[in-house]
């Protein structure tokens, strides 16, 4: 048996060597012996030593840089350091388009589906009050009637709360179109400053919104303006009760 083993095991010798980019040592460079499913690491000066045969295949890799492959041969394992170079893996990119003012947030990342919905206190009020529907009641024989909501919907609460939301939304929607459309409605529409805030509270009531505000653009925003401005000043001629005091707005006859 010992005449048989020893010739085998006098094989194995120390492949050694150190691992480099060319101009400084790769420290941590992994070294792997396939055939031998052996694997050691590099020290901080690139130098590594490894169990290895003639024929057996060893595999140096290292992140960021080309793997290198190579089979041992009788003169790697003649003793002296080897002096492996590894190179860089460059990635070639193609065409990169670069977007200007893109909202890089959760959903343009792909990471939601839609924006988490942002409710004011009085939205965030209603909707823990829930909306009771008469149609909710045949949950009864079931056992499965909304308390909290009914309860809500008999006292009087959701319609209060309905009526804040609302008032909030004319509020901000009034204070928008103060800070966005003052100038055109005095320079086009001719409509002087001390009536604009009376102008303004009939648009808001008495005009649809929902398909432009908060994003439509500005020629929507001005031509509803417009729209509106000729109902109010014909209601006005009319007499019509607009719950607004105060006469018919002067014109400085830029209309």
């Amino acid at each position: 048996m010992i005449f048989f083993f020893q010739p085998g095991n006098a094989q194995e010798q120390m492949l050694q060597g150190t691992i480099t980019n060319g101009e400084a040592p790769l420290e941590a460079a992994h070294i792997l012996n396939l055939s031998k499913s052996l694997q050691t690491i590099s020290d901080g000066e690139g130098y590594f030593a490894i169990s290895a045969a003639v024929s057996d295949t060893i595999v140096l890799s290292y992140l960021g840089f080309q793997n290198v492959i190579f089979t041992v041969d009788e003169s790697l394992l003649d003793g002296e350091d080897l002096h492996l170079v590894m190179k860089e893996n460059g990635i070639e990119l193609g065409e990169v388009t670069l977007e200007y003012n893109r909202a890089l947030d959760p959903v343009a990342l792909g990471l939601i589906n839609k924006r988490p919905e942002k409710l004011s206190t009085n939205e965030r009020k209603l909707k823990e009050a829930g909306d009771f529907k008469a149609v909710q009641l045949l949950g009864i024989l079931g056992g499965s009637v909304p308390i909290i909501p009914m309860l809500n919907k008999i006292t009087g609460r959701t319609k209060r709360l309905k009526r804040r939301v609302a008032v909030e939304n004319e509020n901000n929607l009034k204070e928008y179109l103060h800070r966005n459309y003052d100038d055109f409605l005095n320079r086009e529409l001719g409509l002087e400053k001390e009536w604009t805030d009376r102008f303004l509270y009939y648009a808001v009531v008495n005009g649809s919104w929902n398909d432009i505000y908060p994003n439509g653009n500005k020629e929507q925003f001005r031509f509803r303006l417009i729209q509106l401005y000729h109902q109010y000043t014909a209601s006005m001629e009319e007499g019509t009760d607009l719950s607004i005091p105060g006469e018919l707005p002067p014109a400085s006859g830029n209309q």
